[in-house]
């Protein structure tokens, strides 16, 4: 495939993408594969929205927000959208640890998530055997409520939910139920429910607004076929989807930032770049979230009122607060291929979050961060663990590690008074204060997961929703789009299709939710909706797109990160003299 990116003089295509998350990429590699001239504007200099990486002292290397993925057994729904652009051989996985992929430590207790409902079933009545009879009867729901649950076809439509409440039966009443109340209805003790929830994490809801069948999808996508981590990194993903767009006829263009979505008489016309440049295309495809795409792009002169009335209340989901550090230990002689759920207490999460997230405010700060380091659980991620034939990621006997946790995206938390995103930040000194005292408390819980381990940081640097809203230019700087509570989950979350001819939506806060699968999945039916083709069928039965798919071998030093960066075109800066 093409190895270097060329600039086409046109500035007409036939469809453009607005940013290249997992998203819009996975809806231009489809596009283009289908013949039509498609373009990709992504702002940063990168590629990849949450799933690029980035590279510190020339020797480490750090994935943005690519930790573990499911659903990519020999069917599942990843290597079928990959599958459809020809590049099922072009990425490969590793499997994290079958008996305990994911690893809960608490205070009296060391809980292995395992592959398996049967498993994870008896390792939690192991675990709490006064309520094995209740942990019985709620895994069994829950597991009536994953195994009827089609990732693609089930958020779609409201027959796919008609479906799915078919198949699941009486366990159907509870999947709209938010999943606090449902532990709370089966009598659950704290520490039970601190444990079956804490993964919640991983899209980012909080418990007491979100409805179990979210909490549901997210395991059984874990214990039917196991988790895994993408050979490479997270950046494999952009680098290979954009050589199927070029290769194919297409374009992709860095540093060009979509000011406008042109819309006429009801109808898209094209995009607009911060520097005034144009581009013309019947099709305009947003990866963007749905408030930054139709309140700042479209505008709400070309929307209903009703519809602006919608976007304005809906809830974002909580952001992140990463913390990247380079360790000189190797630990994969040390821990297994797990992921660590960093718990200081054993209570209810829902309560924790309240404190913590809902009601920072009302605390000063120096309150708030000493019940932070106290009370605030952190995932931890060992990437060279999980990719260890990756030469970029670390010097050898040295080992990489992603601390994170969830917090307040409000900018009075962070110090920032009178601030409003978009607003400089970096040198604030009581942002700087509170984020080196956040970053203190992640060490923290890291030490709690992995003794000792303090003593061997040799590269440590923090980011917030601050950060992330620089790079992404997501609304209040949140990875995962719109919040999965009741009212905006599966059909009543936005669709691909809206109200203005031509204009489509993926990504993060589509019907099909956050992370790199369901962005894949948004593509996948987004791109289906612009060419008119039930694009998620076709692809289960074996229809490949495209007809420019290398299947040579890579070369020796093939490497994402270069291979992504060569594929687009850089757009000029203001006092550049050209694009690179």
């Amino acid at each position: 495939m093409n190895s270097r990116a060329e600039a086409s003089p046109s500035r007409d295509f036939d469809a453009i993408v607005v940013g290249s998350g997992m998203g819009g990429m996975t809806t231009a590699a489809y596009l283009a594969a289908a013949g039509k001239r498609t373009l990709v504007l992504e702002s940063y200099d990168v590629i990849g929205g949450c799933t690029h990486v980035f590279r510190r002292a020339g020797k480490w290397e750090f994935d943005v927000g690519v930790h573990y993925i499911g659903d990519c057994g020999p069917n599942g729904n990843v290597p079928t959208v990959l599958r459809g652009v020809g590049l099922d051989k072009k990425i490969e996985f590793s499997e994290l640890d079958r008996d305990g992929f994911d690893t809960i430590v608490m205070p009296d207790l060391t809980l292995k998530i395992p592959v398996g409902w049967d498993n994870y079933r008896r390792n939690l009545i192991e675990a709490f055997p006064d309520e094995a009879a209740a942990i019985t009867k709620v895994v069994g729901i829950l597991e009536r409520i994953g195994t009827s649950i089609d990732r693609s076809i089930t958020p779609a439509s409201l027959l796919g939910v008609a479906k799915f409440a078919v198949k699941a039966g009486p366990a159907a009443v509870w999947a709209l139920v938010p999943l606090s109340k449902f532990m709370d209805a089966h009598k659950l003790s704290s520490g039970l429910k601190a444990a079956m929830s804490v993964q919640y994490g991983t899209y980012a809801s909080p418990p007491h607004r979100t409805p179990v069948a979210v909490h549901t999808v997210m395991l059984h996508n874990f214990l039917r076929d196991g988790a895994w981590f993408p050979k490479g990194g997270g950046q494999v993903f952009s680098a290979r989807f954009a050589e199927v767009v070029v290769a194919h006829g297409g374009e992709i263009r860095t540093r060009a930032t979509v000011q406008r979505i042109l819309v006429d008489k009801g109808t898209v016309t094209g995009v607009e770049l911060t520097d005034g440049t144009r581009f013309n295309a019947p099709i305009v495809v947003s990866n963007a979230d749905i408030k930054k795409t139709y309140l700042d792009m479209v505008g709400r002169e070309h929307l209903r009122r009703t519809t602006v009335w919608r976007v304005e209340k809906m809830r974002m989901s909580q952001a992140f607060m990463n913390c990247y550090i380079g360790v000189d230990i190797d630990l994969s002689t040390q821990i297994p291929n797990t992921n660590f759920y960093s718990v200081p207490t054993d209570e209810d999460v829902t309560a924790l979050f309240r404190d913590l997230s809902d009601n920072v405010n009302n605390r000063s700060h120096s309150e708030l961060l000493t019940e932070m380091a106290a009370r605030l659980p952190a995932y931890v991620s060992v990437t060279t663990i999980k990719d260890p034939d990756n030469r970029s990621a670390a010097p050898a006997g040295s080992s990489v590690i992603e601390v994170m946790t969830l917090v307040s995206s409000d900018p009075e938390f962070w110090g920032l008074t009178n601030w409003k995103y978009g607003d400089d930040y970096s040198r604030n000194p009581e942002y700087l204060r509170i984020k080196e005292a956040l970053t203190d408390i992640m060490v923290k819980r890291l030490g709690e997961v992995i003794p000792g381990i303090d003593k061997h940081i040799v590269w440590r640097e923090a980011a917030s929703p601050m950060t992330h809203h620089r790079y992404t230019g997501s609304t209040d700087g949140t990875p995962y789009g719109l919040e999965l509570s009741v009212l905006q989950f599966a059909p009543f979350r936005p669709g691909v299709r809206t109200e203005i001819d031509g204009l489509f939506l993926c990504g993060a806060s589509a019907a099909w939710g956050p992370a790199l699968e369901g962005a894949m999945l948004s593509g996948v039916h987004a791109a289906g909706a612009v060419l008119g083709r039930n694009l998620a069928e076709e692809i289960r039965t074996g229809t490949v797109l495209g007809d420019q798919h290398d299947q040579q071998a890579d070369p020796a030093d093939w490497d994402p990160l270069t291979v992504a960066k060569a594929l687009a075109i850089k757009m000029p800066r203001r006092g550049d003299s050209n694009g690179e």
